[in-house]
Parts: structure tokens; sequence; C-alpha cells
């Protein structure tokens, strides 16, 4: 992700793609309510992980394109469910998702009688009673009208590795309530920290020139020199937009992870005066504990972030303060 814009005090607005979307974005503490953002690659493996923590990593087959053709699944397990994993580039309004949806789950469901005898090589003995269309996000009762039509289509062709019951259904990772919950609960690195080129930091703080001066007066209180209070203010902006592009990228992927991490920032920001009252915080060791105050809250809270994500947006957090009002210090006295 490139530079971000030149910083917005006003909190959260309509994005241009909610706004060609049709939709008005929902409002949490300031910050707009994320939808799902998956490349096509990214969501099948999600899915994947999913299947392999619900029915066992080897009770699930997965079916490789690159080497023989798209077959129309995925994945299949042992007792007959096979998956096709789709996600459409959002945003989309819910009848634009619903057409690709749609058409892809069409066009998939029809390999399964055009490429019938490469499927029942590829499942030997399997017979197939659900087809699982597993989407990030699905809000249309028509995608449920389509696929109870394409159901019996697919049973009267008679296939010999469809069962007579044979279903499909629509789900999302909300019908794998706990497995998500345990993938999403280990730390990990959900979204790499990408470091912002040191000329997009000037260019930053150029365009943003108030903040850097109302954080370079207050880092003046802490009779830093000239030079090193721009060299420590750079870092910190450095900080802050690696910290801005992860979280834009968190928000696309893990939606709740970036509220919960974002809902712990503004808590933080909030008690800080109550922390920190004025003529208490006055040196750069108290911006250190407060740092690994942070740090230690988003552990908590959102324990799928990794090490490196929460130090980031934790540094980031307080460039974000002291070039707003919730940071700053007194005044030190002349030894």
């Amino acid at each position: 992700m490139g530079n971000i814009p030149p910083y917005d005090l006003r909190g959260g607005g309509d994005t241009e793609a909610d706004q060609r979307a049709g939709q008005k974005p929902m409002r949490v503490e300031g910050y707009l309510t994320a939808t799902h953002h998956y490349s096509g690659d990214e969501w099948e493996q999600y899915c994947l992980l999913l299947a392999r923590r619900h029915y066992g990593a080897d009770q699930v087959q997965e079916v490789p394109a690159r080497h023989g053709g798209d077959l129309g699944i995925e994945a299949f397990t042992f007792c007959g469910r096979a998956f096709q994993c789709y996600a459409p580039v959002e945003p989309l309004s819910t009848s634009e998702r619903y057409e690709k949806q749609r058409d892809k789950l069409s066009t998939d469901l029809r390999k399964l009688s055009t490429k019938q005898k490469d499927l029942q090589r590829l499942l030997g003995g399997v017979k197939i009673n659900t087809y699982i269309f597993l989407v990030p996000i699905f809000d249309s009762a028509q995608l449920v009208q389509h696929a109870s039509a394409k159901s019996e289509e697919v049973r009267s062709k008679s296939l010999p590795f469809i069962t007579d019951d044979f279903k499909v259904t629509v789900a999302t990772d909300a019908s794998y309530a706990k497995e998500r919950s345990e993938i999403l609960e280990r730390a990990t690195s959900l979204i790499d920290v990408i470091p912002t080129p040191p000329g997009e930091v000037d260019s930053w703080m150029a365009g943003n020139s108030q903040l850097a001066e109302m954080a370079l007066g207050k880092l003046a209180k802490l009779k830093l020199s000239p030079g090193s209070s721009r060299t420590y203010l750079e870092q910190l902006v450095n900080q802050f937009l690696d910290s801005e592009n992860a979280l834009a990228r968190l928000r696309e992927k893990y939606p709740d992870q970036w509220e919960a991490a974002t809902g712990s920032k503004v808590r933080k920001e909030r008690k800080l005066v109550l922390e920190y009252p004025p003529g208490s915080t006055n040196s750069a060791a108290d911006v250190t504990t407060i740092v690994r105050s942070l740090k230690e809250e988003l552990a908590r809270q959102v324990p799928a972030l990794d090490d490196s994500f929460i130090d980031t947006m934790s540094w980031g957090s307080i460039a974000d303060w002291l070039m707003r009002c919730p940071l700053d210090f007194e005044t030190s006295e002349s030894s």
C-alpha cells in the first residue's frame, strides 16, 4: 500500500468505495466498520484452514487447480463434502455481489458434469452429498434460491459420484465460528508490517506541517535538541505510517480484529488524562511506559495480532497522540 493521505482529524467518513457501492458505513467509536476484502488465494487458504480444523486435517483433500485444470471444487472430505471458495473483488452492492456469486456457482457446478470423468478419478469411491459454496459476505436470499435450483439440477443428472440427497449450501466463515475463533485467537502474522520508505515520511510531514510542529513543540519540553527532536519525530511518524497502512489492510481482511484493535486504542486514549495527568508525564521514559501499557492491552484484547504489529501500532499511537491533543509533556525545570 502506498503513502496514506494527509491526516484527517475529522474521524471516519464515507469512502469512495462505500459511495460507489451505495452503502452507508456504520460508525463505531469514530471509526468505520469494515467489510471483508480478500484476494481469491487468501480466501481459499483461509477456507481450507477452517475445513481442516472442522473435519480434521487427515479428512480434507485439497484439489490444486494449477496442474490438470480447475474441476470446480477447491477440496473435498472423505465424508462427502465438497468446497468451492469464492471472494469477488469488493466493494460491491448486494445485487452486484449476488450476480457474481450466482455466476460463479453456476459455472463451477456445471463442471460436475462436463468434467465428470476427471472428478470420478479424483474422488475415487467418495460420493458428494453436500457442495459448500464459501463466500466472505452472503446477503441475498436469491442466492439460496439459486443454490436450491442448482441442487435439483445436479441431482437430475444422476452423476455416479453424487448422492441422491445432494444439496448445495451457501456459507460464510460464521458457519465455522469455533474454528474461526481458534484461528484468529492465535498470535500470528495476520498482516505483515511493510516499512514506509523514508521519502514518504518526509512528504507526509511536509503535507501535515501543523501537526508536525505541534508534536515538535511538545518534544521540545523534553529538553532535546532541535535536531534530536526532529529525528525522534521522524521515527515516530514512520511508525505511525507503518501502523496506519497495516491497519488499513487488517480492516480489509480481518474486520473483527481491526475493530478490536482500534477500539483498544480509543479506550487507551480516553484514559490518558486519568493515567497520566498534567505534570506527571515529562520524560521519554514515560512514553515507553505508555507504549508498554498499550501493547499489553492489545495483546489481551486482540490475541491474534503478532508482536510486530502490536509494537508498530503502539508506537504509531504515540505519534498520533502527540500530533493531536491527548498526549503532552510537562515543561522540564531548568537544572
